[in-house]
Formats: C-alpha cells, sequence, structure tokens
C-alpha cells in the first residue's frame, strides 16, 4: 500500500500555531498579536512618565485644589498601569484575552483622568482651558500603540470617553460646583466625539491592512488574487504563484471555524486537514484533484493548495442546466469511478461522494474531465480497533458525509464502511445528474439520513418526465440498494457495467465541444 506523502509539520508544531490563531481577534496580523504583550508594557510605562511628570508639571504650575478625590484618582492610575504592566509582562495570558484586558484598563485609566482633570477644564473657578482633554488625547492614543477590531474599539473608545462628562456630572451632583451652559458643555464633549470617530477609523484602517496582509503573504509562494467562493469552514482563492507562471486554487479554513477552541478539538480538526491533504497527495488517478502544497500560515489559518479547475461543479451543472442526457452522464460517472477505484484499491473510502465535490471542466485539450475533489473524510477500510478513534475525525455525535447522499451503513453507524459506501453515494449523484432529483427529499437533514436507512428509493423514471435508459436506469437502483452486497462490488465493476450499456459513447467530441460553446463558463485565465 503506498503511504501518504507528508508535507505539512508535524501536527504538535501546527497545532501550536492554531491555537494561537483560534484565540486571536480575526483581522488582525499575527505578528501584531505576538506583540501585543509588548505594546501593552511600553504603554504602561509612558504612562507612568507622563503620570509623573503630570503631578511635578501640576504641583508647580496649576491651581491648588483639596478635593481629597485627588489622591484616589492617581492611586487609580497607578495601580491599574502596574498591574496591567506585570499581566502583560507575565506572559500567561493569550493575545485575545489581553486584547480585552488592555480595553478595560483603557477605560479605568480614562476614568482616573478624568477624575484629575475634569476639575481644571470643566469649571469656572479652576477652568485653564484646555481645548482637547487629556481624556480625548488617551482614546485617540490608545488604539495607534495597542490596535484591535473596529467593534471592540468603538465600544473601549466610547466608554472612556464617556467618562470624562460622566465624572462632571457626578461633581456637580455632589459638590459646589455648577455645570457649564449647554453651549460650553458641547464644547467641551466634542473633542472626546471627534477622538471616538478617530479611534475607530484608526482601528478600520489597521484591520483592513491585517486582513490583506494576512492573505496576501501568508500562503507560502501563492498570491491570493481573487476570491472564488465561501462555505461554512472557509474560503476558495485563485491564487498565482510567486516565481512560476502557474494559477491555482487555494482553500483556506479560518480557524474560528475548527467547531471548538479547546485544544482537544482543534487538535481533531487539524488530523482531519491533514488527512485530507496527505490522502489526496498520494492519489495519483488523472480523475483526482492534485494537490501542490498545504500547511498552516502564521496567523493560524489553514490553507492547502490545489490545481485550479476550469468548469464547474455537479451540482451547478444541474442547477443551472438541468438534468443532463443520460450518454453524458455515462460518460460522467466512468471518469469519477477511475479515481475512487483508486482510492478503494489503496484502503481509503471518500465518504463524502456529492455533487459539490464532483467537477466537470476544461483539462488542456479535453473537455468534460472529470475531477473528484475534497478528500477530507476520507478514512481507511482497514483499521485495528485502537487506530478506530483516532481515523474517526468528525467531532463526537456528529454523522459523517452528507445526508442526501449518505449510505445506509453510514447513516446507521453500524459495521464497517468500504468502497461501496462511496459507489451507493455516486448511485445518488447519477439519481440528481438523470432527474434534477434527489433521491430522497425530506424537509430537514436527519429524516434524510432516516429515509436512506430505511425507505425504498423511487425508481428514476418516475422522478422524472425525462427518458432514461432501462439498463441505466437499472443500474442505478442497484447502486442504491441497503445491503452492499446488493451492489457493485467495486468502482472499476460499476465502470465496466455502464461501459456495456448502449449509451456509452455516444457523448461524442461534437456534442463535447457543442455543449462546452454554448454553455461552458469562459476559460480561466
Amino acid at each position: 500500500m503506498t503511504e501518504p506523502i507528508s508535507l505539512a509539520p508535524k501536527t504538535e508544531d501546527a497545532l501550536s500555531m492554531v491555537s494561537a490563531g483560534a484565540a486571536a481577534r480575526p483581522g488582525l496580523p499575527m505578528e501584531l498579536l505576538q506583540d501585543i504583550a509588548r505594546r501593552l508594557q511600553f504603554l504602561c510605562l509612558l504612562i507612568m512618565g507622563l503620570t509623573v511628570a503630570g503631578l511635578v508639571i501640576g504641583e508647580l504650575t496649576l491651581p491648588a485644589t483639596d478635593r481629597p478625590m485627588r489622591i484616589g484618582a492617581e492611586l487609580l492610575i497607578w495601580a491599574a498601569t502596574i498591574a496591567m504592566f506585570f499581566v502583560a509582562r507575565g506572559g500567561r495570558v493569550r493575545a485575545g484575552r489581553l486584547l480585552a484586558l488592555g480595553q478595560t484598563y483603557e477605560v479605568v485609566l480614562a476614568l482616573g483622568i478624568s477624575l484629575l482633570s475634569v476639575e481644571l477644564n470643566w469649571f469656572e473657578s479652576t477652568r485653564i482651558g484646555i481645548l482637547w482633554s487629556p481624556v480625548a488625547v488617551w482614546v485617540l492614543l490608545y488604539p495607534i500603540v495597542v490596535p484591535n477590531t473596529p467593534r471592540a474599539t468603538f465600544v473601549a473608545s466610547l466608554l472612556a470617553a464617556a467618562t470624562e462628562p460622566l465624572v462632571a456630572v457626578g461633581f456637580a451632583l455632589f459638590g459646589d460646583d455648577t455645570l457649564p451652559e449647554a453651549t460650553m458643555f458641547l464644547r467641551l464633549v466634542w473633542p472626546n466625539v471627534v477622538a471616538v470617530v478617530l479611534a475607530v477609523l484608526i482601528s478600520k484602517i489597521v484591520f483592513g491592512l491585517g486582513e490583506q496582509l494576512k492573505k496576501a503573504r501568508s500562503m507560502g509562494s501563492y498570491h491570493l488574487a481573487e476570491r472564488l467562493g465561501a462555505g461554512g469552514m472557509g474560503e476558495v482563492w485563485k491564487a498565482t504563484h510567486r516565481l512560476l507562471a502557474r494559477t491555482a486554487a487555494v482553500k483556506l479554513i479560518r480557524p474560528e471555524t475548527l467547531g471548538r477552541t479547546d485544544d482537544k478539538g482543534v487538535a481533531t480538526a487539524l488530523r482531519r486537514f491533514e488527512r485530507e491533504a496527505q490522502t489526496t497527495s498520494a492519489l495519483r488517478s488523472p480523475h483526482t484533484v492534485e494537490l501542490y502544497d498545504f500547511g498552516v500560515s502564521r496567523d493560524g489559518t489553514l490553507y492547502y493548495v490545489m490545481e485550479l479547475l476550469d468548469g464547474v461543479d455537479f451540482q451547478t451543472l444541474v442547477d443551472k442546466h438541468g438534468p443532463q442526457p443520460p450518454q453524458r452522464v455515462v460518460h460522467l460517472l466512468r471518469q469519477a469511478c477511475h479515481s475512487l477505484y483508486e482510492a478503494h484499491q489503496t484502503g481509503l473510502v471518500h465518504r463524502d461522494i456529492k455533487p459539490a465535490n464532483i467537477f466537470v471542466c476544461r483539462y488542456g485539450a479535453d473537455l468534460d474531465f472529470v475531477k473528484v475533489l475534497d478528500f477530507g473524510i476520507v478514512k481507511r477500510a482497514q483499521l485495528e480497533e485502537q487506530d478506530r478513534r483516532e481515523a474517526q475525525l468528525t467531532a463526537q455525535g456528529m454523522i459523517t458525509g452528507t445526508p442526501a447522499y449518505i449510505a445506509p451503513e453510514m447513516a446507521m453507524a453500524e459495521g464497517p464502511v468500504d468502497g461501496r459506501a462511496d459507489l451507493y453515494s455516486l448511485g445518488c449523484v447519477a439519481y440528481w445528474l438523470l432527474s434534477g432529483q434527489l433521491v430522497f427529499d425530506k424537509s430537514n437533514p436527519m429524516a434524510m439520513v432516516v429515509a436512506h436507512s430505511s425507505e425504498t428509493p423511487k425508481p428514476l423514471s418516475q422522478r422524472t418526465e425525462l427518458e432514461v435508459p432501462e439498463g441505466l436506469e437499472r443500474i442505478v437502483m442497484q447502486c442504491l440498494a441497503k445491503d452492499p452486497a446488493d451492489r457493485p462490488q467495486n468502482a472499476r465493476a460499476l465502470s465496466d457495467m455502464l461501459g456495456a450499456l448502449e449509451v456509452a459513447g455516444q457523448w461524442t467530441e461534437d456534442r463535447k465541444e457543442d455543449w462546452w460553446h454554448k454553455h461552458g463558463p469562459p476559460p480561466t485565465a
């Protein structure tokens, strides 16, 4: 048996990268997240220095006050700053949590500054005419030194800016001072409002640059040029190699879609990703998508690079163009069998054959060339019992596969699963191609799973008005047998059965060219 080629870093090494990425705020570059602790330490030292300077200057130049709150405010500033410094210096808090603590520190420090500065800038007896209060300067300074996402920056900046007018109102209610008239009140508040707006704009700029930086430089030798699609697990991008004149498709799996952020959950998802890449790289059928590279980027994003296909998947094919001619369906299915036969011979079961995972494309000079994609939940058919839990890479309690195309033995989760489960799913795909209908059109996924395990499907001829050759219908319905022993016993046998049909070979080169000329997508640049 051919062993999969190892292209990825060790799982343990990659796990630490994924865990860091999963705990981080999305959109910020990993380099910045790794630097958060140092930035917070620098900011704390800066505040300590400015506080000392402010105390000296204040004692020499500002009017003396006898408010007891002044000492309390200074203690609050110093206590918060020293605590934040040692938390950042300790190195035990993850970047995402450290960012949240830093924003709490921003608000607490703004409160302390407000307690010190409000009496000097808001009330007639002590007003010294500072246009931009220290609080507004602080609100603007913090996101420059410690950037965060726009939403988080807005919340923290707004709370910090609000401390000054709230403290002024408190002084007026519980002291002898009187709030300034409305015009002066607004004049004193507007710098804080401007500071909040500027802080959010700064965070948007950093956030946007972080997104571009992540995608542009984190995928090895490939530059991401255009997003081709997105799904529940991530995105697919058109990419170009930096040195070679070759385009590729890069599949990104975002850390936050791994299902769980604990180490065990992340490790399970990483092993699933690594298995998909290693398995695909070991297969040599021309009808299996070719894998160029895979790995984990610096921000924890899982990615793999595969050949860019110029065509459409079977799902889109039927959605846009309706049920396909029997001659073409036979031509397409036989190519899918070629890919699956090799996988089954090496002891691998795809486990998620569905229309979205089979592509028909232009391939060099060939038209209607089939590629099987996403060996993402592949499993070796023969495993020792102690290896079974390691090989089962889906989350505990979840059914592997897609409900509309799942084999009965997989739906019931009983007994061994071998290549005949893929042939059942391929029969469902054939049913879809010929009729545009699901084998069991149920209202929810669980009902579909139950139907595949217990209900007898209706013959194709009862689900479509189009003519389906009797022999082809018989083969498709045989693939849909509940008992694996009643199905074709391997993909080559199924291909031979299809090849013996009268319609086999009738999807000629002229018919292919005519279809692609009329309906095919423009050639990929």
